[in-house]
């Protein structure tokens, strides 16, 4: 029996055998993802859990993107990520992979699976090469209760562009009243399993979890779906939760959007067109509303990043 997101995950690499399987994947990905409103998409996946060569699922990839970009208009880059359950020398060899055929597509490095027993600084090396050969870096850290010194690693010793997840910073108020000054990205997820089971009850888990605390604190933070057919969620659920169960008013929308962009990993020309263009499209459908979202007052908050 296959328990818990990660197991999924393995499982099904384990079922896609072939290229068509990755184009397949990627294109219902993006068709869900359009579904919902969303127009750019920075995804995970991870090389070393392939029997295929790197190359052949990249191609692969590549063309569902362009395929994509074509019949949506929605645009997919790709961040090949380091299984840390597996060794750090197979982490290098997957960058070693990287520089050896590269993509414009691919644009960055990332790392998931259980943090547990294999902390960012782990995959130093790969992380090194990764950012001597000009790619970006993001890290999962702090995730499932874990100490908050992971990222504080993340950042200061293997300095990645981001954090994914990174909720237990918050136990340290003058490292997050830091990091919430230097403006480092946080994408952060709604659906993560770890605080539904901590707090079963509905509106404890909406009121005391991390992300409300993370906002007050003014930390650049990014909502985002993780895995999002294991979850059960989309993208416009991922922002209604936002909403509805931690209180988030409507320009704290918009500057979540603004983070998203800002913190993306496409040429600065393309984000300051984004940011001036999808911000309007913002103002303009929020003007349609018959009504702005009411929110309880003890529930309420008006967030921004801290300056």
């Amino acid at each position: 029996m296959v328990k818990g997101g990660i197991e999924a995950l393995t499982f099904l690499y384990q079922l896609m055998r072939e290229p068509e399987d990755y184009y397949r994947v990627l294109t219902e990905v993006a068709e869900d993802a359009h579904a919902c409103g969303v127009r750019y998409i920075e995804t995970f996946w991870n090389p070393s859990d392939t029997a295929l060569p790197y190359a052949t699922v990249t191609d692969t990839l590549a063309q569902a993107i362009e395929d994509v970009e074509q019949r949506l208009g929605l645009i997919v880059r790709l961040i090949p990520s380091i299984n840390r359950e597996k060794s750090p020398e197979e982490a290098v060899d997957m960058v070693n992979a990287m520089i050896a055929y590269p993509h414009p597509y691919v644009l960055g490095i990332g790392i998931d699976y259980k943090e547990h027993n294999a902390p960012v600084e782990h995959f130093w090396k790969a992380y090194a090469l990764a950012q001597s050969h000009g790619l970006r870096t993001t890290a999962h850290c702090s995730e499932f209760g874990l100490h908050w010194r992971n990222v504080e690693t993340g950042v200061e010793l293997i300095h990645v562009d981001r954090i994914d997840h990174g909720y237990t910073l918050i136990d340290n108020p003058e490292l997050t009243a830091l990091y919430a000054q230097h403006g480092i990205p946080f994408t952060v997820i709604p659906s993560n399993t770890y605080y539904f089971k901590l707090w079963p009850e509905h509106e404890q888990w909406a009121m005391n979890h991390p992300i409300r605390t993370m906002a007050k604190a003014g930390l650049n933070i990014i909502p985002c779906t993780d895995d999002w057919h294991i979850h059960d969620t989309t993208s416009a659920n991922c922002y209604r939760v936002m909403v509805e169960d931690f209180g988030f008013d409507l320009d704290s929308l918009r500057q979540m959007l603004i983070n998203s962009i800002e913190a993306c990993w496409m040429p600065e020309e393309t984000k300051q067109q984004w940011l001036t263009e999808w911000t309007a499209d913002f103002d303009r459908l929020r003007g349609t509303l018959a009504a702005e979202p009411v929110i309880a007052p003890h529930k309420l908050i008006q967030y921004c990043r801290a300056r």
